[in-house]
């Protein structure tokens, strides 16, 4: 890897006061501007998780800028504002809108003609798929063991909270979703059931270049992350 480069920063809410704990990876070996990729993590998870460090480094050498942050009672963030993500869980989806405002606000000497990747696995991945989805500002999404309804979670979310954060609530077919859209998952997902994947293509209409399945790696991709590494440099292609 060459000459990596971890800047700490902060997104403001502006209307509640919260600042969003972020990394910003890029090297010193790189033009002055690139596509932006934002990596979401998974449900409880941060930007120091090994998953994301491992993608934000891949994607930083490749010759992107990188951007992770610490959801709302997540990580950094959960030390300075508090703890109840149960509270807040609506507003951890809608705050991506808030990450790609100050994007292309703040970053606009680094950002490449609006290029943005949204970039997420389990709870990042749902993040993408439904809030993600209708925001224009996000040009290509990849979802990694996204939920399709969270109606059925372990946790009994309120009616009104769920239609905040199902991708089931935002997806709509488009023929864009074929240059727009790559999922994956794992047959042996133990947390999240490989029935969402096929939900959320069937939803979709997404052909089957779309979407990268594998019989074994579990939640975490195990033994795979390499792999599909390439496969989404491939689909970044598209922007």
């Amino acid at each position: 890897m060459i000459d990596l480069i971890i800047e700490d920063i902060e997104i403001p809410t502006k209307q509640d006061g919260i600042l969003l704990k972020g990394s910003l990876y890029y090297t010193n070996k790189k033009n002055s501007k690139a596509p932006f990729i934002i990596i979401l993590p998974g449900f409880l998870e941060h930007r120091q998780s090994g998953f994301v460090k491992f993608f934000s480094e891949k994607f930083a050498d490749a010759g992107y800028y990188v951007l992770s942050y610490d959801y709302r009672a997540h990580g950094e963030t959960k030390t300075k504002h508090g703890y109840r993500w149960n509270k807040i869980f609506p507003l951890i989806f809608s705050d991506i809108h808030i990450v790609l405002e100050w994007i292309i606000e703040c970053q606009s000497k680094r950002l490449l003609e609006d290029k943005i990747v949204l970039f997420g696995r389990s709870l990042g991945g749902a993040i993408v798929l439904s809030h993600g989805f209708i925001d224009n500002r996000a040009k290509i999404l990849i979802a990694l063991s996204p939920r399709y309804d969270y109606h059925t979670t372990q946790i009994k979310f309120q009616e009104e909270a769920i239609k905040k954060i199902s991708p089931h609530n935002f997806l709509k077919k488009d023929p864009r979703n074929g240059n727009r859209i790559l999922i994956a998952h794992c047959k042996d997902d133990n947390r999240i059931p490989f029935q969402n994947l096929i939900q959320i293509q069937d939803h979709l209409e997404l052909n089957d270049k779309n979407v990268v399945k594998f019989d074994n790696g579990g939640h975490s991709f195990k033994g795979h992350r390499e792999e599909i590494f390439k496969y989404f440099l491939e689909f970044l292609k598209k922007l």
